[in-house]
């Protein structure tokens, strides 16, 4: 489809936000189940044992998808307001390091690179001549998120960031009707209201929740709700399949509800790790550098 500069922009920049967002901006609405679930017909044949957040958490860290090096290449949708853009992109990342993310206009031409530092953000925009630099920090600000590169690697890989390994600032629920693991960051009444689709009236701090699938330990939804500032964020992993003997999200979900709506969809066509990336970021000199505030 045609790339108009102001739909690509938002493009671009919103895939930016999707990545910042998902961890101190999270989700609302339930979903359907995730491809490779085990939903049971009944809550009676659902038999979910585990009974404290300290054996879960651990179940969680031996099955993550862990890797020193990765590359990926997705197929990616993103729908602004209603206005749909199809991209490619190319996902180069040393892990605790770097993610050096390229958008490319299908089978046609880089549209823009993003490198993600443990303390920086830098944006090529090509066909705009335009590169843009901010820190972690200011893309927090300006997005009203907490974004760090811990967070930002564990969304795209469906892994389980530092953050759940806060036992004592998460529950854990059983889900029997989806046959699922909870872990909340909100008392367990509220979070069965939420499941029965009840409106939370009052909740002073954002909250989080995510579903853990009960054999796989895999994270199957992350759901966030800023009832204050009505922000919410849906993110589903599906499609899991074996690579190395782990289960890896062949394909990833994600609606943003905030001052624009933004549907994100990416499948992945191809995943290799630990094989060394070129992580190279070059701007050229007669772009014009505009800094994130």
């Amino acid at each position: 489809m045609p790339y108009s500069r102001h739909i690509l922009f938002k493009s671009i920049f919103s895939f930016t936000i999707i990545i910042g967002i998902f961890y101190a901006c999270h989700t609302r609405k339930q979903i359907p189940p995730s491809v490779g679930t085990t939903k049971t017909d009944s809550a009676e044949k659902c038999k979910l044992k585990i009974s404290s957040v300290k054996h879960l958490v651990e179940k969680m860290q031996k099955n993550i998808f862990n890797y020193d090096w990765i590359y990926a290449k997705a197929e990616t949708k993103l729908v602004i307001d209603s206005e749909d853009t199809d991209v490619d992109i190319k996902i180069r990342s040393k892990k605790d390091s770097a993610i050096l993310i390229t958008v490319e206009a299908i089978n046609l031409f880089d549209v823009a690179k993003i490198l993600i530092t443990n303390d920086s953000l830098k944006i090529i925009i090509y066909p705009k001549k335009q590169y843009f630099y901010g820190s972690i920090d200011n893309i927090s600000k300006l997005l009203h998120i907490s974004a760090d590169l811990d967070l930002i690697q564990s969304i795209l890989f469906g892994n389980n960031a530092e953050f759940y390994n806060e036992e004592d600032k998460v529950k854990l629920v059983h889900d029997k009707k989806e046959c699922m693991y909870l872990l909340t960051t909100t008392k367990k009444r509220k979070v069965k209201r939420l499941l029965k689709d009840k409106d939370i009236l009052i909740a002073k701090e954002p909250i989080q929740i995510i579903n853990i699938h009960p054999i796989t330990f895999k994270i199957t939804r992350n759901q966030f709700i800023d009832v204050k500032n009505n922000h919410s964020l849906m993110v589903d992993y599906s499609n899991f399949q074996n690579m190395d003997s782990l289960y890896f999200p062949k394909t990833l979900n994600a609606k943003i509800i905030a001052k624009d709506h933004v549907n994100f969809q990416l499948k992945y066509s191809k995943v290799e790790i630990n094989k060394p990336q070129n992580l190279s970021f070059r701007i050229p000199s007669s772009y014009e550098k505009r800094e994130i505030k």
